[in-house]
């Protein structure tokens, strides 16, 4: 009686961890319910008729010293090993990456980012159309990857998009502090910071909307707390911000004209305002959305000026997955990844 309560125990353990390793399971993709379920299911109960077999052959060895038994018995390890390989190779590869760089602040939202378009590609590539299509509606709604990207692909699929291309938001915010509309102004900058809070532009135009504006030093001395936290924002903006704030308060006798950005990529690199070269390159993407020369730009801004291989990456994945590109191109995408990681390693 007692070994059949203790059998039961070990099935019921081992179906509990089986079920919750078979969602690493490469081939589960997350889109169809049912399908991922039956996959799952049909792993999970093989997986118990094994563990029967072994738990019953190492019985039969341990107390007969039956050789064949012993056979049997490695026979089916050997087989559960083969079974859950790939599983347990997913499982121990994002645990090695979150042991590596534990610290980076965007860790779990670009290893999802990425485990998407993956998948993505994957149904892509298996020509498994209606599975992507409901992949991309979902990645589109959850916001969770780009849009731009997702939208190409739908595109590729057959299913038409209506473009929408936004605005330079900088611009807009410094247009909206002209015309006195200071509450949408803060609305926006606050929007772009949410969104990247590295955004070395929007936090000194939100510090200057403050101070000047509308006279809330106190605001103001927050954002620019908030931005010397930032692990990639150079020590200069800090402290330009830091000895403005009180002049910024005091206010000036006739207001000065907004600095006008130039409009080149180069000179905006140039002058110090990568968050803005990045929104314009960005810009660009979205409207030559099959220029591959852009889009692996961004890919270099990310990686070699932000300090951010990992939306280095996602651009690279956005490369992927888009069947505008051809494969020496992704290869060669590929091969950039590949150096900038080296040289954030050998920075590290």
């Amino acid at each position: 009686m007692f070994l059949i309560l203790a059998n039961i125990a070990v099935l019921l353990l081992v179906a509990l961890i089986a079920w919750w390793l078979s969602w690493y399971d490469p081939k589960v993709m997350g889109v169809n319910d049912r399908k991922d379920l039956v996959r799952r299911g049909l792993r999970c109960g093989v997986t118990l008729l094994l563990a029967e077999a072994a738990m019953w052959s190492l019985w039969q060895f341990t107390f007969f010293e039956n050789r064949k038994d012993g056979e049997i018995y490695l026979a089916v390890v050997l087989a559960l090993a083969v079974l859950w390989g790939g599983c347990v190779t997913a499982l121990l590869s994002r645990a090695f990456k979150w042991l590596v760089k534990p610290e980076d602040e965007l860790g779990f939202e670009i290893d999802r980012s990425l485990r998407d378009l993956d998948r993505l590609a994957r149904l892509v590539h298996n020509n498994q159309r209606k599975e992507a299509i409901q992949l991309c509606l979902k990645l589109k709604k959850s916001g969770s990857a780009s849009v731009l990207a997702l939208e190409t692909i739908l595109e590729h699929l057959g299913i038409e998009q209506n473009y929408v291309r936004p605005l330079d938001p900088l611009v807009e915010a410094s247009h909206l502090r002209r015309d006195g509309k200071y509450g949408r102004a803060e609305a926006l900058l606050k929007s772009q910071l949410s969104r990247n809070p590295d955004n070395v532009d929007a936090a000194m135009m939100l510090i200057r909307l403050y101070a000047q504006d509308l006279r809330y030093p106190d605001k103001a001395q927050k954002v620019l707390r908030a931005l010397e936290k930032r692990p990639h924002v150079p020590r200069g903006h800090t402290d330009f911000a830091r000895r403005s704030i009180q002049e910024w308060s005091r206010g000036t006798p006739e207001p000065e004209p907004e600095p006008v950005l130039p409009e080149s990529i180069d000179e905006l690199l140039a002058q110090g305002h990568v968050g803005t070269a990045v929104e314009r390159l960005e810009q660009k993407v979205s409207e030559q959305p099959e220029d591959f020369d852009l889009r692996l730009r961004l890919a270099g801004v990310h990686a070699e000026l932000c300090g951010s291989v990992n939306n280095a990456e996602l651009v690279v994945k956005q490369i992927e997955v888009n069947p505008a590109f051809k494969p020496e191109q992704v290869q060669t995408a590929r091969e950039r990844l590949a150096e900038w990681r080296k040289a954030a390693a050998h920075r590290d």
